[in-house]
């Protein structure tokens, strides 16, 4: 082939798997939880109105100065995922190593989790399903409120 950029689109498109196999490989099954919930657009609307919801309350805010809120709800939205057995596989540092050293209350702990039961009952996320996410979810607690800073390596100085 003359055009060198055509005969690499040409082999990417035909080494690629096939669309169709792909999703079906990443496709929730239709009774898990993450399903059932509304899949990614619902996880996705939740996750993004209950963390601008969040930033925006000066009572809950504190932790999240300084951060990439993006990345916040995208790994928020990949964690959901995962539990809800959608396909997903969660990304992130794990939440222990994510809170440590952001002093979090547990007031500000229940106040993002009453602006996501809010929002889930908004957005028509079933009882059943709620509940579901809550007890998957609630188990973070201890990783998430009040988690120290981890200890600072002393630092060796050279004696004379």
């Amino acid at each position: 082939m003359r055009n060198p950029a055509i005969a690499i689109l040409l082999s990417v498109i035909f080494m690629a798997p096939d669309p169709a196999a792909r999703a079906a490989v990443s496709a929730p099954p239709p009774d898990s939880l993450y399903a059932r919930m509304g899949g990614k657009s619902v996880v996705t609307q939740l996750v993004n109105d209950t963390i601008d919801q969040v930033v925006a309350d000066h009572r809950l805010n504190q932790s999240f100065t300084d951060v990439n809120i993006r990345h916040v709800k995208d790994m928020l939205v990949e964690q959901i995922c995962e539990l809800g057995n959608g396909g997903c596989v969660y990304s992130g540092d794990p939440m222990r190593e994510v809170h440590a050293g952001h002093h979090i209350s547990e007031s500000e702990f229940y106040g993002l989790v009453e602006l996501l039961r809010r929002n889930m009952d908004r957005l028509g996320v079933q009882l059943r399903e709620r509940n579901e996410l809550l007890a998957l979810l609630a188990p973070m607690k201890r990783d998430v409120v009040d988690v120290p800073a981890p200890p600072r390596a002393a630092s060796k100085v050279a004696k004379p």
